[in-house]
C-alpha cells in the first residue's frame, strides 16, 4: 500500500506491507459554491451580533488590527483588503491604524513574511507591530478576568479606540478550536497573563480538540479579550485541506461560535477502533514550519492511540526546533516524567509547553521524526528518535509488531479524530 503525507511544499512517500489493518484519516474536499471574495463578502455585509463595522467606526478613531504570524495559514491578504475597504469608507486615515502580529510566544516574522501575510497594500499603508510577551514595557495591565486572573496585553492595542481581530478557526489542541478570542490571549498577551493561561490547571493535560465549552483555556481567553474590548472580528473558516469553507465576521463570541459550528462539520471524524502506529503530518507548511508547531499532529493522534503505541510525525521543519526553551528542555531531561513535573511545578515558559506535549506523548509510546532537514543528532540530543525517510520510519515502527492496526492522517493539525463510541 502506498502512502503519501505533506512536507513542507512537498511530501513524503512510503510503502506499507499487504495485509495490514490500515486506515487514512481524512476528511473529503469540501465543496464551496462560492469565491472567497463572495464568502467575505456576504459575511461583512451580514455580520453575527454586531452592527456593520463601518457604522461602528469613526474617522478619527485609533485603530488596531490583530493579525497572525507566519505560523498560521490563511487568507489574510483578503481579510486586510476588505478592512480596507472599510475604513477607506469611513475616511479614517492610514496613520490611525496599526497592525500587530499575534505571535504568542512564536519569533517575529520577518520583512518578507510580513509582506506575504498582508500583501503589498496593507504592508505599505500601514504601521506594523511586532507583539513580544516577554517585553514588559510593551505590554499594559488593562484589568482583571472575572476569575481575578490579571489581563497584561500589548500596549498599542490597549491605547487603541477600535481594536480589531482576524483570524483562523481550525480544531486547536488546547482551545478547542482557534480563532476569536485567541487573538488576544496568546496572540497579543503579556507574559504574567500567558503564563497563567498556558499552566495548569487552566492548561489541560490531555489535548483538547474539539472541546471548546467548559474548557478553561477558552473560558480565560474570551473573558480576557472582553477586557481588553475586542470590538469586531474577522474568521477564516478552513477545512483540514487548507481549502476556505466560509468567513464570518462580528462579535467576539456570537461570530466565533457560528465559525466553529462550520468548522465542526468539516473537520471531525471519527474511527472504528484506536491505533498502534499513527503517521501523521500538521499538512505541509506553514504548519510544518518547526517541530514546535508540528507537534500538534501529534496531538490528534494522542485521541486515538492504543497504549505502548508509535507516533511517526512527518514534518519539515525548516525553521528547526523552534520554541525558546523546548529544546533544550528536551535535552536535559531524559525521563518524561522529569519533564511533565517541571512543568506542573513551574508552568508556562516559551517552550516548555511544547516539551511537556511531546513528553506526554512519550509516555504513550515512541515517537519518531522524520524531517531530513533536522539532524539525526539534534533529534536524537532531544531524547525523540529521528529518520531521514518515512519509509524508515515506517519500517522501524512495524518491526517486532504483530498485526498492528494503522493510521494514516495526512492533515492532522486541520482536523479531529474520536474513536466510535460502541453501542
Amino acid at each position: 500500500m502506498h502512502i503519501e503525507l505533506p512536507y513542507g511544499k512537498t511530501k513524503l512517500t512510503a510503502e506499507l506491507p499487504d495485509g495490514l489493518d490500515v486506515s487514512i484519516l481524512d476528511m473529503p474536499a469540501t465543496k464551496v459554491d462560492k469565491t472567497e471574495e463572495e464568502m467575505i463578502d456576504a459575511a461583512m455585509r451580514n455580520p453575527i451580533g454586531s452592527p456593520l463595522l463601518e457604522d461602528m467606526l469613526k474617522p478619527d478613531d485609533t485603530v488596531v488590527i490583530v493579525v497572525n504570524d507566519q505560523t498560521r495559514p490563511g487568507p489574510n491578504v483578503l481579510i486586510m483588503s476588505e478592512l480596507m475597504k472599510r475604513l477607506d469608507k469611513v475616511g479614517v486615515p492610514d496613520e490611525n491604524v496599526t497592525i500587530i502580529f499575534a505571535t504568542g510566544s512564536h519569533r517575529s516574522p520577518t520583512a518578507e513574511e510580513a509582506r506575504k501575510i498582508l500583501g503589498d497594500e496593507a504592508y505599505n499603508r500601514f504601521k506594523t507591530v511586532d507583539h513580544h510577551c516577554m517585553v514588559d514595557e510593551e505590554n499594559k495591565y488593562i484589568g482583571d478576568t472575572k476569575a481575578g486572573i490579571p489581563v497584561y496585553i500589548n500596549k498599542v492595542a490597549a491605547e487603541c479606540s477600535f481594536l480589531i481581530t482576524t483570524g483562523l478557526i481550525t480544531q486547536h489542541h488546547c482551545a478547542g478550536y482557534s480563532g476569536g478570542r485567541k487573538s488576544i490571549v496568546p496572540g497579543i498577551a503579556g507574559f504574567t497573563t500567558f503564563h497563567i493561561h498556558h499552566s495548569f490547571p487552566v492548561y489541560q493535560y490531555e489535548p483538547a480538540m474539539g472541546f471548546m465549552h467548559g474548557n478553561p483555556f477558552h473560558n480565560l481567553a474570551v473573558d480576557a479579550a472582553r477586557t481588553a474590548n475586542v470590538r469586531f472580528i474577522v474568521n477564516a473558516i478552513q477545512d483540514a485541506h487548507k481549502k476556505v469553507v466560509g468567513f464570518v465576521a462580528g462579535d467576539l463570541e456570537a461570530a466565533h461560535e457560528e465559525g466553529v459550528k462550520l468548522c465542526e462539520s468539516v473537520t471531525m471524524l471519527e474511527v472504528d477502533k484506536p491505533a498502534d502506529i499513527l503517521i501523521s503530518s500538521p499538512g505541509g507548511f506553514p504548519r510544518d514550519i518547526d517541530l514546535y508547531q508540528s507537534q500538534k499532529a501529534i496531538s490528534v493522534s494522542e485521541l486515538i492511540c492504543n497504549p505502548n503505541c508509535v507516533f511517526v510525525l512527518v514534518a519539515e521543519c525548516s525553521d528547526g526546533f523552534g520554541g525558546g526553551s523546548f529544546r533544550q528542555i528536551m535535552v536535559d531531561h531524559a525521563d518524561p516524567d522529569e519533564i511533565i513535573d517541571l512543568y506542573a511545578r513551574e508552568g508556562f515558559t516559551p517552550g516548555s509547553n511544547k516539551a511537556f506535549n511531546y513528553a506526554r506523548a512519550l509516555k504513550k509510546g515512541r515517537v519518531i521524526i522524520v524531517s531530513p532537514h533536522l539532524s539525526k543528532e539534534s533529534v536524537e540530543e532531544a531524547h525523540l528518535e529521528w529518520a531521514g525517510t518515512l519509509q524508515e520510519a515506517v519500517d522501524s515502527a512495524l518491526e517486532g509488531r504483530k498485526d498492528p492496526v494503522v493510521a494514516v492522517i495526512p492533515s492532522a493539525s486541520g482536523l479531529c479524530a474520536r474513536v466510535r463510541k460502541q453501542d
